[in-house]
């Protein structure tokens, strides 16, 4: 982070290099870090990975094993800054993005074995399984991987769509989900590009007779495996997508914590003289005064940014002209499905923020044809941590034992080690980092 500022504030003559010395907050030691969660309703947080079995995570899924797969965007958010340069294409970033492969061998709930499933990607950032593989999304490229001699590597490496383009790391595709119809539901961002099949893909996928390149912007689109056949959806938001029991996605977008996907596009596209604002609804207050109740303490770099783009004028969001306690980085809305929890914990979606070293939880309130989230904690977040090196970014609904539980999914320096918590009892997975988080 500290280059970064450096770089953002040597505009400023009359400061020196020493005024640009803040503090630095020493990690937490993974064995600790459960120490560090405040968590409601009397769930606590559980270690279940962290380095040197896991780096950098951002998403995970889970097979029919119980074995998960880890996409590690080691990328974030560059790996040539010389050369790399917002708002345009970045080919000259290394592909060194994984998937992990994770798994308990002795079935006390803690991942104890790895392997490097795939390296050499670029930007992973969520994956789908599919006949003993997985689909992984990887701007530009969507991979097929799959492990067919059981040493925990993928031998069958196939890129089946390509042409998305390599922009701003933050707008990425992301996070595919099947859906009830048989379909795998891709976060498509806002960096738009053309979606292409990759010569040699039917392989592993069918290509369709009619098939055509499909021009995307600020859309989601879903594919069929068993067919090839892809399509436009709805959407366009950033990091983030889930389904409930009933087949209604949402999304969320920085400062828009909850979006319900109303109007599939498909539907929009028959008619394109139909003028249609937006296809999504907030379902929850969106904009960039919405408060968190964050239990660490403000980072001083962002603190003097925050007064320094003040003093400056800056058009910013407020959001950004604070040092903290706003919503600025939603990432990650899972809604829960299980039936680990009580049955009260049916249709919330837990979203987190990034920035602010926490995540929270909203009920799904039906309200016409969409819904209410609505905040049930009060002045408290379901979930937030004391560490500064805490950053959640994503979750997935978890198989443990018998029933259904969620993870969070946490980024990490390569100091403390990235990590993998679950909240018990007994748990919905929490992906996220303890550093620079992906939202930030």
């Amino acid at each position: 982070m500290r280059p970064f500022l450096l770089s953002s504030l040597l505009g400023l003559p009359w400061l020196s290099l020493a005024a640009l010395d803040f503090p630095s907050t020493p990690p937490v030691e993974p064995q600790n870090a459960a120490k560090t969660f405040h968590v409601l309703d009397g769930f606590e947080m559980q270690l279940i990975a962290a380095e040197p079995l896991v780096t950098d995570p951002v998403a995970i899924t889970y097979d029919a094993d119980g074995r998960a797969y880890v996409c590690e965007m080691n990328d974030y958010p560059y790996t040539d800054k010389a050369a790399h340069k917002p708002s345009q294409e970045n080919p000259t970033d290394a592909h060194i993005g994984k998937v992990r492969l994770l798994t308990d061998t002795d079935g006390d709930g803690i991942f104890d074995k790895a392997t490097v499933f795939a390296d050499g990607l670029s930007w992973p950032t969520g994956a789908a399984c599919w006949k003993g593989g997985i689909f992984v999304t990887a701007t530009p490229d969507v991979w097929y991987l799959k492990d067919t001699n059981d040493d925990g590597v993928a031998d069958v490496r196939q890129r089946v769509f390509t042409g998305f383009k390599k922009l701003n790391v933050q707008a990425v595709m992301n996070n595919p989900i099947w859906g009830r119809d048989h379909r795998i539901y891709i976060a498509g961002g806002s960096n738009g590009g053309e979606i292409q099949r990759v010569p040699g893909s039917e392989s592993v996928m069918p290509l369709p007779k009619d098939f055509k390149p499909l021009p995307i912007k600020r859309n989601d689109f879903s594919f069929d495996p068993s067919t090839g056949d892809v399509r436009l959806e709805s959407g366009g938001a950033r990091f983030g997508n889930t389904f409930d029991d009933w087949g209604n996605r949402f999304l969320c977008n920085i400062r828009n914590p909850c979006q319900h996907v109303v109007l599939p596009y498909r539907y929009l596209a028959r008619n394109p003289y139909l003028v249609v604002p937006n296809a999504l609804n907030d379902c929850a207050e969106a904009g960039d005064q919405l408060p968190v109740y964050r239990t660490s303490p403000p980072e001083p770099w962002r603190e003097f940014r925050a007064k320094r783009w003040v003093q400056e004028g800056s058009h910013l969001p407020k959001s950004e002209l604070v040092g903290a306690g706003v919503v600025t980085s939603s990432s990650g809305i899972t809604v829960y499905r299980g039936d680990a929890y009580p049955k009260e914990y049916r249709d919330f979606a837990f979203v987190a923020d990034v920035a602010g070293n926490l995540f929270y939880r909203m009920k799904l309130v039906p309200d016409g044809v969409t819904f209410k989230a609505v905040q049930v904690d009060g002045n408290k977040n379901f979930c937030t941590s004391d560490d500064l090196w805490f950053r959640p970014v994503n979750f997935v609904n978890a198989p443990t034992a018998a029933s259904t539980s969620a993870t969070c999914i946490a980024k990490s320096s390569s100091t403390l080690g990235a990590s993998l918590m679950t909240s018990t009892p007994p748990s919905i997975c929490c992906v996220g980092e303890i550093a620079a988080g992906f939202g930030d």
